[in-house]
């Protein structure tokens, strides 16, 4: 047995489909289906039940997932800490990542990297506001971050840009509003309310894609804003919509924390407006603590935040929106 067998099995375990595993693995279908018969010839058991459309794990195959994955983790680890004692490696990861995304599978990942390589120091930068997320593009340019998560940027040739997930937005409404006993609401029911949003001095790409939203809704929607650039945080646009002062259009992910205002949340449809949160790092940089982060960043798991609507063009996050 040997360890390329080892990632074949775990990629058509994972993938449950032969042709996704093979294109993860960089292998012809054929080719991978025959070195998994060899695994199971050599093990003398069965480890997946195949049909035309269906395949699943036997028994005897979800074992070998566990310990495979075990396998392959400490292999990683090994060579990490070979590399580290020789100087080849460093022993630190820094990672830039919005206060919201601690409500989304982001949180998932960072917390599955710390236990899977509890030898790299995990260093956390958390931004609390849209501003300070935004500069987290400086501190890549510099180096000072090796990965972040944001809001999706303008394009830029020094950054390899890398879609996470899709934040669905909901809209933020007074207790006591017409529209706040309804299941969900369209965006064209929004025409005749004053709307919450920061300035587009902030984060053009998404201020620029929420109006798109209402434009295709068929109205022009009326931002509550001064004159000046601001930036509502998610408590101050919440006080204002439960004044009454209008309705927010606010990131899922925002609206657990914010259970004590007297505001009801109501999915929008009619678009259904989703942002996107992307990953982003120094293009050329690929150490290997980096690797491994996004290999756990990209692994299935929970994405119910991810996309309960279909993917947006642009990223936002709710502190302005």
């Amino acid at each position: 047995m040997e360890l390329r067998h080892l990632r074949y099995f775990v990629a058509v375990a994972e993938e449950l489909n032969f042709s996704r595993a093979a294109g993860r693995m960089y292998l012809s279908q054929p080719a991978l289906s025959q070195q998994v018969r060899k695994l199971e010839l050599e093990l003398g058991v069965t480890l997946f039940s195949r049909t035309k459309k269906h395949v699943e794990l036997t028994e005897a195959g979800r074992i070998l997932l566990e310990g495979a994955r075990r396998v392959l983790v400490l292999v990683e680890q090994t060579a990490r800490e070979a590399r580290e004692v020789g100087g080849a490696e460093v022993r630190h990861l820094k990672v830039g990542f919005p206060e919201y995304a601690n409500h989304t599978p982001v949180a998932d990942a960072l917390q599955t990297f710390r236990r899977r390589y509890p030898y790299v120091e995990l260093e956390e930068h958390e931004t609390l506001t849209l501003q300070e997320t935004l500069l987290q593009i400086d501190k890549l340019h510099r180096g000072t971050l090796d990965i972040g998560f944001m809001l999706k940027p303008e394009e830029d040739d020094h950054l390899e840009i890398e879609h996470v997930l899709n934040i669905e937005l909901v809209a933020a409404l007074p207790k006591g509003h017409p529209l706040a006993e309804r299941d969900e609401i369209s965006m064209k029911e929004l025409a005749d309310e004053r709307l919450i949003l920061f300035s587009r001095n902030f984060h053009p790409r998404s201020y620029d894609y929420v109006v798109a939203c209402c434009r295709e809704a068929g109205f022009e929607p009326k931002v509550v804003q001064r004159k000046e650039p601001q930036l509502y945080s998610g408590a101050t646009t919440y006080r204002m919509v439960a004044a009454g002062i209008g309705a927010g259009i606010v990131a899922r992910p925002f609206v657990s924390g914010y259970r004590q205002y007297d505001v009801i949340f109501k999915p929008l449809r009619d678009p259904a407006p989703a942002l996107a949160l992307v990953a982003a790092w120094r293009r050329g940089h690929s150490s290997s603590n980096l690797q491994a982060f996004l290999e756990v960043v990209r692994e299935p798991g929970p994405v119910e935040v991810r996309a309960s609507t279909e993917s947006g063009p642009n990223g936002n996050s709710a502190t302005g929106i």
